[in-house]
């Protein structure tokens, strides 16, 4: 006897038996359907697994990206303009947390940052992780996280607060274990409204046009997609870098070359982590100006380049001195505790500090 198939699983078998690409108005109806709970975790899963397997397609990742961004809570608006830094995860290279330190860093250099984020669902720590690790309150109502991006400079929009459609899956998300689509659509789905810029890292090549031809359509004054050669979802200072800029309407690709801007090589290992212990400690040593030169300019190249992404540099080279220097001079580490005092348990970050220091 032959069971009905769900709309969802009629789609499935297109993308597994044919390798088809559906229109953004099928992704769109796919999604509706799984946000309305009309469909299984099985089901839900597979879809998911399939679109990852075969290679998301330009409008498939917009389908999902338009659906995501009808279900969101919006945040704001606030005084004046915000950037995000943001990477999409599922490389299979590990590292500390490089756009949560860059965030702090940027907004220590002048620049306001709206950081949207997540748990990790398939590495050591997210940047939600982290945060809550050093004192941060994930649940912080939003007037509090208002009140920090206009007072302290820099705001964490977690994820699932602002995005009730995509927490409803969060369990199949894990389940699944590997990139799928939300991993590139969530860090393009940042719901403040005050957002005039991003910077995106993307663990695939083929993932550079495709969602900057997504981010083209959106608000955005400048975006930055970018890509390490080497693999990383964001810009390193471990080989060449390739990015597409966009800047008010003009999309143009740029290679980024870390030995052009006196920034130390690195080698990949000395960007990676095994375990959330160790992230968080890196990252706390890259704020607090206590890491190597190596693993610093990791962050400082992410940094510069979001200052400029926010109008406060004109030039990579520019925003590489004033990040160093915000990172030597203790605004970032002040900035981060700043951003706690606002939104979280303050005692909480001293004591981290402490041991930061025996270790140094």
């Amino acid at each position: 006897m032959n069971s009905v198939k769900s709309p969802l699983q009629e789609l499935i078998e297109r993308v597994v038996v044919e390798k088809a690409d559906l229109s953004k108005a099928e992704t769109v109806f796919a999604f509706d359907n799984i946000f309305h709970g009309n469909e299984s975790d099985i089901t839900i899963g597979s879809f998911l697994t399939a679109l990852a397997m075969k290679g998301e397609s330009e409008d498939e990742i917009l389908g999902a990206y338009e659906a995501v961004r009808e279900k969101e809570y919006a945040f704001g608006p606030a005084v004046g303009p915000s950037i995000d830094i943001c990477g999409t995860g599922g490389e299979t290279l590990k590292t500390f947390n490089i756009s949560t330190a860059a965030a702090i860093v940027t907004a220590a250099s002048g620049c306001r940052v709206a950081k949207h984020g997540n748990r990790s669902n398939s590495g050591p720590c997210g940047s939600a992780d982290f945060l809550e690790a050093v004192g941060f309150d994930l649940q912080s109502p939003s007037e509090k996280l208002l009140r920090s991006l206009e007072q302290v400079g820099i705001t964490f929009l977690f994820a699932p607060n602002f995005h009730p459609s995509m927490k409803k899956i969060s369990t199949v998300r894990r389940a699944v274990g590997i990139r799928t689509v939300f991993n590139i659509i969530g860090p393009l789905c940042n719901p403040c409204v005050n957002l005039s810029g991003q910077l995106i890292g993307v663990s695939k090549p083929s993932l550079l046009t495709k969602v900057s031809n997504v981010m083209k359509n959106s608000n955005l004054r400048r975006f930055m997609v970018a890509y390490s050669q080497d693999g990383f979802d964001e810009l390193t200072n471990t080989c060449d870098n390739k990015a597409i800029y966009f800047n008010q309407g003009e999309l143009s690709t740029i290679l980024i070359h870390p030995q052009d801007f006196d920034l130390a090589l690195s080698k990949r290992e000395a960007l990676t982590i095994e375990s959330k212990e160790e992230s968080v400690r890196t990252t706390m040593e890259v704020i607090y100006g206590y890491a190597s030169k190596q693993v610093q300019d990791a962050v400082v190249l992410n940094a510069a380049a979001a200052l400029v992404i926010g109008n406060s540099v004109d030039k990579l080279s520019e925003g590489i001195e004033l990040a160093r220097n915000n990172i030597r001079n203790g605004n970032a580490c002040a900035t981060l505790r700043g951003l706690i005092k606002e939104c979280g348990d303050e005692e909480k970050l001293l004591t981290v500090e402490p041991i930061l220091r025996k270790r140094h």
